[in-house]
């Protein structure tokens, strides 16, 4: 009888230390729940629609790459035609300021052959003191926007899918693209997905928005000392631009990933770093990246004016396959470049050139680091 109870306790304990190590290694299932308002959105005829089983060619075809855009902060109800997503065509606010043409992105890149996909976060947005919290940490009593846009696209796209994913964020849709990729990698990670495919190639950000901890609703309370959903990292109280160069870094060194940063306002994001190496943080995102500072369009709009204006020369440079050449006549990042030239411009550092809203018309200026600060 004692040997009985001995091996039941035995039976229990292996029982347990199983479950405890599937939940450590948080093993999570690849579904999603398509009744939300947020998820991710396919664009076709003019229209985005949420994913859902046996979708249409029209709307995701395997054999196609794939663009994905994820919006960021949103307090304004203009840009977005559906209360769900922010529509993929030229900023209003960059139309009003540079008097540009609407251009239909989302459009373009379907003729071009691109499945197009966005991370659809619109009615969520609004209250900028509570996103980093939804991307990084929890939402809705669940796991983090980042990890439920993560299994979506890894159960839409699915385990055969082989094309090349392009990933472009804006604003705070920067912070949520990075970690929507972080999760991707970790899910590779942990063998939750076993295709490499369907982590993006290249990531391309507008302007990102790092974060002001002082902006962060409970930055000083529970938010500093909890952890990322999913992969129950600490945050430790890294600064939000701390833990942006991190997960680059991560992602850069898994994945071989190409990252290209287009910067604008100061107030977005750069004040997160200096061209002369004064700053650890900038240091490494840069030494992952390559990294452009929107100069002649801030000389000309003003630098709280550029924020929109830098997401729409990201995305012209990209519809448009514009390449740009710096003062040496050497080739220089623009959203249209191969992956494999914006991983040779790692470490480098411009300027953008051209006073004006004409990606056509512009040039970057590479920057000496050792003689120039920002």
């Amino acid at each position: 009888m004692r040997k009985l109870f001995i091996c039941l306790i035995l039976v229990v304990a292996i029982i347990g230390v199983f479950a405890f190590s599937a939940c450590s290694n948080g093993y999570i299932a690849i579904e999603y729940d398509p009744t939300t308002t947020y998820g991710v959105y396919w664009y076709a005829d003019g229209d985005y629609v949420r994913s859902s089983e046996g979708m249409s060619t029209d709307l995701f075809d395997p054999n196609k790459p794939t663009f994905i855009f994820a919006h960021g902060w949103e307090p304004d109800a203009n840009n977005t035609s559906n209360g769900l997503v922010e529509d993929l065509i030229t900023h209003a606010d960059t139309v009003s300021k540079t008097g540009a043409s609407v251009v239909n992105y989302a459009e373009l890149l379907k003729e071009q052959g691109y499945n197009v996909a966005l991370l659809g976060w619109f009615s969520y947005a609004s209250d900028l003191t509570k996103l980093f919290r939804c991307i990084w940490v929890d939402f809705d009593d669940g796991n983090a926007l980042s990890v439920r846009f993560a299994q979506e696209l890894a159960a839409v796209m699915g385990e055969d899918y082989s094309k090349d994913i392009k990933l472009v964020g804006h604003s705070y849709g920067s912070q949520l693209a990075i970690a929507t990729v972080y999760q991707l990698t970790k899910f590779k990670e942990n063998g939750i997905i076993n295709n490499s495919h369907l982590i993006p190639t290249r990531i391309t950000l507008a302007d990102p928005y790092l974060g002001l901890p002082a902006l962060i609703e409970g930055w000083n309370g529970t938010i500093s000392k909890a952890k990322i959903s999913y992969t129950n990292e600490k945050i430790n109280a890294r600064a939000p631009k701390t833990l942006f160069a991190d997960v680059v870094d991560y992602i850069v060194q898994t994945n071989d990933t190409a990252v290209d940063i287009y910067m604008g306002m100061g107030v977005a994001s750069t004040m997160y770093y200096r061209y002369d190496g004064s700053d650890a943080d900038f240091e490494k995102l840069s030494s992952n990246c390559s990294i452009v500072k929107s100069a002649g369009l801030i000389s000309k709009y003003g630098d709280t004016n550029v924020h929109n204006i830098t997401r729409d020369w990201t995305l012209v440079s990209i519809v448009e396959s514009i390449t740009l050449y710096d003062q040496n006549g050497d080739i220089a990042p623009s959203g249209a470049a191969t992956d494999a030239v914006i991983k040779s411009l790692r470490g480098k550092c411009y300027n953008q050139d051209y006073k004006g809203f004409n990606v056509a018309a512009d040039s970057m200026t590479l920057v000496d680091r050792s003689a120039t600060k920002y």
